[in-house]
């Protein structure tokens, strides 16, 4: 019989490694358009998912909202 069950520990290691923000290349990845259009409809209000902005240059886009959208399990 195979043990199933997480650790405490297990689990936290895991949360510690899973990123809670995806930069704009990689949530345009998921999202399965281009990086520019991505950075273009955040720059007009209208990405699909809203941006966190880091800098006036910088955006990057919260792993829930990005997995949501693209129908990615976490």
């Amino acid at each position: 019989m195979v043990n199933t069950q997480v650790t405490d520990t297990e689990l936290a290691q895991t949360a510690a490694l899973t990123p809670l923000f995806y930069s704009e290349e990689e949530a345009a990845l998921l999202l399965g358009i281009h990086r520019t259009t991505l950075r273009h409809l955040a720059m007009d209000g209208r990405a699909p998912v809203p941006p966190v902005h880091i800098t006036e240059h910088k955006r990057i886009y919260r792993r829930i909202d990005v997995e949501r959208l693209a129908g990615v399990a976490t």
